[in-house]
């Protein structure tokens, strides 16, 4: 996936590539689409038949984003903070 090129205001992509961005699978992307009222809803496709979903790219950035500032420290990450243990590194 190369799209670095392009402004992402207007890049379209796949559901795949949206799960793939996202590091979750397209099954986790379908059930945050319906359970999370941050993750973008998508758009259909319909010059193809079965309508494909696909996301405008910023509305995936800006999920991503939104789940990074929620995000807690990994339990190993934060016995690695701590002073006393970092010496025996």
């Amino acid at each position: 996936m190369t799209l670095l090129k392009y402004d992402p205001v207007y890049v379209q992509i796949t559901k795949a590539d949206a799960a793939q961005i996202l590091g979750i699978t397209t099954r986790e992307l379908d059930r945050r689409r319906v359970s999370d009222e941050r993750c973008p809803p998508g758009f259909r496709d319909w010059t193809t038949f079965p309508p494909a979903t696909r996301f405008r790219l910023t509305d995936i950035y800006r999920y991503s984003e939104s789940i990074i500032k929620e995000a807690k420290p990994a339990p190993v990450e934060l016995l690695l903070s701590q002073p006393e243990n970092s010496e025996h590194l």
